[in-house]
């Protein structure tokens, strides 16, 4: 079967419930609006995911992409000095792979994604897909992946919040001879000088946090044509990197990053070719110790190929990245890959099976299998049904930047890391979907394990030390995940358990940072055009050492909760969205990262403009 033209006029994401399953390799073959893509997608067989649209996260009073990502299931977010981490299935955040329209978000320096460059108003919906991912978004994702698609639209959004909260944002689109034109921008700054208590010391006492304010630019553009696309992302931003609540010294130190990502696509005879570049710079400045300033800069090119053969789909592409730091850090390499997947589907079974061969100069050949099963063993597709899933797969994670050197970037430090391998990656579960008249229900859960040789672990509290090579690390756990809605109501809530371990020189110890159990609940009432949510989050207890479980070195567990009234209106041609969100009602004390007080009770208040549809 040869690749074919498909012009999609619609967006066909329209609710928050698990219907189409929507996997990162599809994404990146998927442009916006018109979308040049292969009529092969590849592997999503057995796979547990959710997706949410951003018109609905608007409504739950989220104001940028990370407020978007907390609401989403099987996620937890991870912040410090300014920056947020995602973590899926119990993995590290470079372990996670963000892609825009399939277009990789990970710095090709830092190997993690920073999802805070992104305007909420060119995003359309975020779908998080925990597992191992080998076949369509290749060597680092070894946790998952969260595929965000694109919006081409007109519209203005603004807020305002706590702590010096403000942004905006802005949409256009037009069309000329032939081509779908769009451009977004966005600004937003913040103050996040907000109280806290401070138990570092010989008794707890009430501080006000210093430098920790940000500010981001963003601009991106994109050309569409019934063959090819061309889209471009620039961003700024400087922030604070004030320290640990322990740790003083270094208050006053600042770091700007800057990011160019460029990506054309177009449609060659029956096959699809895809190139794109990535550019990141990071600036750290000590003003107390100029001697510690330092700088990288790292790029990257990519070329794919794709297509179609005996009722399956091969990628093959290569590419090229690079780095250059202070105190003498670089990195060169080439890189290579060719992967094949396979499908077959009938009314009640669903397949499939990849497999993808990585080349990674310095790393050797790195080889990956992909395999899922769905069985429908009750009812059809749209309707009521229980599937049966299964998955297992394999990944890999070459070392980048971050595996060099400690959270605080003046401290460089290289050591030799071999590539890490995810040498199995399963889950077995089931899906129930019972939709009637008056309401509808849905759930899942999955048992799910994965093995990592050659894990590449920072243990945090130690200055002097880098990431290193673990022996083995293993998880073992179960996702769940339900939802009901009956109108005006609806009600879901998932939760993940999680043992996670680190198995070296004959020692079993825990894996810093990773809750036992996690979990969170959304509650909606809507009225005509008044929406009131409630959305509660939940974490256990983490450890935050390298030795055995022990209470005295864990992060305590703590519930968060949130509640946002939206309000749309409608004149004329334009739709209107008023929102008012308030985070950590209960005000709670909580760290995601030890020594890094996380922001008490807080308020929002967004403003959207978009014409009507």
């Amino acid at each position: 079967m040869s690749p074919s033209l498909v012009l999609a006029l619609v967006q066909v994401v329209t609710t928050d419930s698990i219907r189409t399953p929507l996997d990162s390799a599809r994404a990146a073959i998927r442009l916006v609006t018109q979308r040049v893509v292969a009529d092969q997608a590849a592997p999503v067989a057995g796979r547990t995911q959710a997706h949410m649209p951003v018109a609905a996260a608007r409504e739950r009073g989220a104001v940028s992409l990370n407020g978007l990502l907390g609401l989403l299931p099987y996620t937890t977010l991870r912040a410090a000095r300014g920056e947020s981490g995602l973590s899926l299935r119990g993995a590290r955040r470079e372990q996670v792979v963000v892609t825009l329209d399939g277009l990789p978000l990970n710095d090709p320096a830092t190997g993690v994604a920073d999802v805070s460059d992104l305007p909420l108003v060119s995003v359309a919906t975020a779908a998080v897909i925990p597992g191992a991912d080998p076949i369509g978004a290749g060597s680092g994702a070894s946790g998952g992946v969260v595929a965000l698609t694109t919006t081409a639209q007109r519209a203005l959004a603004a807020h305002t919040g706590a702590f010096g909260q403000r942004g905006v944002e802005g949409a256009w689109l037009t069309r000329a001879r032939g081509w779908r034109l769009n451009a977004t921008a966005a600004w937003r700054d913040a103050r996040n000088d907000f109280p806290f208590v401070n138990e570092a010391g010989v008794a707890p006492q009430r501080e006000t946090r210093v430098n920790n304010d940000e500010r981001r630019a963003v601009l991106g553009g994109g050309a569409v044509s019934t063959r090819s696309q061309w889209s471009a992302l620039a961003s700024f931003s400087e922030r604070g990197m004030v320290g640990p609540a322990n740790v003083r010294a270094y208050d006053a130190d600042r770091s700007r990053v800057d990011r160019v990502v460029v990506r054309g696509q177009r449609l060659w005879a029956s096959t699809l070719v895809t190139a794109g570049v990535r550019w990141f710079s990071l600036g750290y400045r000590d003003p107390a110790r100029p001697a510690l300033d330092s700088r990288a800069r790292a790029a990257a090119a990519d070329l794919e190929w794709r297509g179609t053969w005996r009722g399956g789909s091969w990628r093959a592409g290569t590419g090229t990245d690079g780095l250059r730091a202070s105190a003498g850090v670089a990195q060169q390499r080439v890189r290579g890959f060719a992967a094949y997947g396979w499908q077959h589907r009938t009314r009640r079974w669903e397949a499939d099976l990849g497999v993808r061969t990585d080349v990674i100069e310095r790393a050797g050949i790195l080889p990956t299998v992909s395999s899922g099963l769905t069985w429908r063993a009750h009812g059809v597709a749209g309707g009521r049904q229980l599937l049966l899933l299964a998955r297992g797969g394999q990944a890999v994670r070459v070392p980048t930047l971050y595996d060099l050197y400690f959270s605080s970037p003046q401290r460089l430090f290289v050591r030799a890391l071999a590539p890490e391998q995810v040498t199995a990656d399963g889950s077995v579960g089931l899906r129930v979907d019972m939709p009637t008249a008056r309401w509808r229900a849905d759930g899942e859960l999955s048992l799910v394990m994965r093995n990592t040789r050659d894990a590449i672990v920072w243990f945090p509290g130690n200055f002097a030390w880098s990431p290193a090579n673990v022996g083995q690390e293993r998880l073992r756990g179960m996702e769940a995940r339900a939802g009901i809605s009956a109108a005006p109501v609806a009600l879901s809530a998932w939760t993940t358990v999680y043992a996670s371990t680190l198995h070296t020189g004959g020692l079993r110890i825990p894996a810093p940072y990773i809750p036992r159990v996690n979990g969170g609940a959304l509650l909606q009432w809507r009225h005509r055009r008044t929406v009131v949510s409630g959305n509660a989050r939940w974490q256990g207890a983490r450890p935050y050492t390298a030795g055995p479980r022990n209470p005295a070195f864990e992060l305590p567990a703590v519930v968060l909760f949130d509640a946002a009234l939206a309000r749309s209106f409608e004149r004329g041609d334009m739709q209107t969205l008023m929102t008012l969100g308030l985070d950590n009602l209960t005000d709670a004390r909580w760290q995601s990262v030890r020594g890094f007080p996380m922001p008490g009770r807080a308020w929002s208040l967004a403003l959207t403009l978009q014409p009507r549809p």
